[in-house]
């Protein structure tokens, strides 16, 4: 299927879209009907409806936060630059003054120039995260699957398909794949050690990631036979390592979908966005996890035996 360059109207077609930049692809009205991606889903099964809610486009009284986190904005900026893609459409690099003054998110000048940025969807690149990113994009650049071609693929396509119940679903892959049928996705992480990256993927939910990208390629004929993640560590050394979920796993990962789109749909129809504990009428007993209580039972042992 031939990708389709977004005219800045209404989607109403499912499609491969292009130039679609990142915070409209984020907006709720997207679509010609309510239209969600998986990180609407990611925090539905992590946290709750309530907080799902909370952060999404969908809720008028969501907060603006008025500082990006370090992650996305150094993430977004290694993205961009192995896409081969221009900066200027949504990142900037902070510049050395403003009205005459030096750096200093305090003054109104530079309050009044970040929110300017912030409203335009621009991310702020400022000196230090620029040069960690040269740091990234180099140790990207030697890794041997990357030279490969692993990148080889369509950047930042975003892809929208119409789920039976009504809504539209949007999947926005770093890579689609030319002829090989795996995804690729690039994660800048604080550590490529396997132990964290398998915390990362279940913190982050990347295994539902992963799960809906692979339904909306299928969904729109792209062939999709598995979903790699290529980590690269934010901090020097900025070692890169690439891991393929498990079959199993991202079908695990579809199977949280799924029960996060049906509490997706009943909430968007309902207008309640249930949090963790609000179907409680009176307080609950909460356990401490078997794990701590065996260590403390083991060192009350321990201190016993010592003391005797």
């Amino acid at each position: 299927m031939q990708s389709i360059r977004w005219d800045g109207k209404t989607i109403t077609v499912p499609g491969i879209y292009r130039d679609i930049p990142l915070h409209d692809y984020h907006r709720a009205d997207l679509c010609d009907a309510i239209s969600v991606s998986s990180s609407m889903f990611r925090n539905i099964v992590n946290k709750s409806p309530k907080h799902a809610f909370d952060k999404s486009s969908l809720n008028p009284d969501r907060e603006d936060s008025e500082i990006e986190s370090e992650a996305m904005v150094l993430g977004r900026f290694v993205h961009k630059a192995v896409a081969g893609e221009p900066f200027d459409d949504d990142t900037v690099m902070r510049p050395a003054t403003v009205g005459g003054f030096a750096y200093n998110a305090n003054r109104k000048e530079w309050r009044d120039w970040l929110k300017e940025q912030r409203d335009a969807g621009k991310f702020v690149i400022s000196p230090a995260l620029a040069e960690r990113a040269k740091g990234m994009i180099i140790a990207l650049g030697q890794f041997p699957l990357v030279q490969q071609g692993m990148l080889g693929g369509s950047p930042e396509r975003s892809l929208i398909w119409k789920d039976p119940r009504g809504f539209w679903k949007k999947a926005r892959p770093d890579e689609i794949p030319n002829d090989s049928g795996d995804f690729i996705d690039l994660k800048s992480t604080h550590s490529v050690l396997y132990r964290d990256t398998q915390r990362s993927i279940i913190d982050y939910g990347y295994h539902q990631q992963g799960a809906m990208v692979i339904e909306g390629a299928r969904a729109l004929g792209i062939p999709a036979s598995s979903f790699t993640l290529l980590w690269v560590e934010s901090k020097r050394p900025h070692c890169v390592r690439a891991q393929t979920l498990k079959d199993e796993d991202l079908a695990r990962g579809a199977a949280l979908n799924e029960l996060a789109a049906k509490t997706f749909w009943q909430c968007f129809q309902s207008g309640v966005w249930p949090g963790p504990g609000d179907d409680r009428a009176d307080a609950e007993y909460v356990d401490l996890p078997d794990w701590y209580r065996q260590s403390v039972d083991d060192r009350i042992k321990f201190e016993l035996r010592e003391a005797a």
